[in-house]
């Protein structure tokens, strides 16, 4: 079985519930508007934004010096590739024939293409909601209108919203389908033995 060292563990653990917080914040908290002043959890949302930020940016540091070592092939970012693309295309043919029958495909020791490739996905929508609201935290004025910039920035970040929405209802649930499996990919990431 295939197991994630300590570090990876920490990165993936302080994602998931860090988006997971940060995306329910994103629902209570009030953002400031000449005439409007921000609520608390608007300032939650920022540091908490600014800390993900930094735990991303060490994720996909991490990833890149991984694949320049030699390590695995950065399956996450395989659109510039041909071979990774290759791969993919047949690891999607037979995930698709697999559902057909109602079966799940089995996760073996080595990385999968389209886990891989969706979970990159995941990681570059949080890398750019995270990214875009740095931009906004370092340049909001309290009482001051958007520049139209930063208003399209603003509604770039908000339209990602939902694209995150959807990975972290996609990526825990299949994740817990094929733990019930026992295909164990959250003993895997969690590193528990069983």
């Amino acid at each position: 079985m295939k197991k994630y060292d300590s570090l990876t563990r920490f990165l993936h653990l302080s994602l998931a519930v860090g988006i997971t917080t940060q995306m329910f914040v994103s629902l209570v908290m009030i953002t400031p508007k000449p005439g409007r002043i921000a609520n608390s959890w608007y300032s939650v949302h920022e540091v908490l934004g600014i800390v993900l930020l930094a735990v991303l940016l060490v994720y996909w540091l991490r990833a890149v010096l991984k694949t320049i070592r030699g390590g695995e092939p950065l399956m996450l970012f395989p659109w510039f590739s041909a071979a990774r693309l290759g791969a993919l295309g047949r690891d999607i043919g037979a995930t698709l024939s697999d559902a057909l029958r109602f079966r799940l495909p089995n996760d073996g020791e080595t990385v999968r293409p389209l886990p891989a490739a969706i979970q990159g996905l995941g990681l570059l929508v949080g890398l750019f909601l995270a990214g875009t609201g740095m931009v906004l935290a370092l340049t909001i004025t309290p009482g001051i209108a958007l520049s139209p910039t930063l208003h399209d920035i603003k509604e770039l970040h908000e339209a990602f919203g939902p694209l995150m929405w959807g990975y972290l209802a996609i990526h825990p649930t299949l994740a817990i389908i094929h733990q019930l499996a026992g295909h164990k990919t959250l003993n895997q990431m969690f590193g528990r033995e069983s």
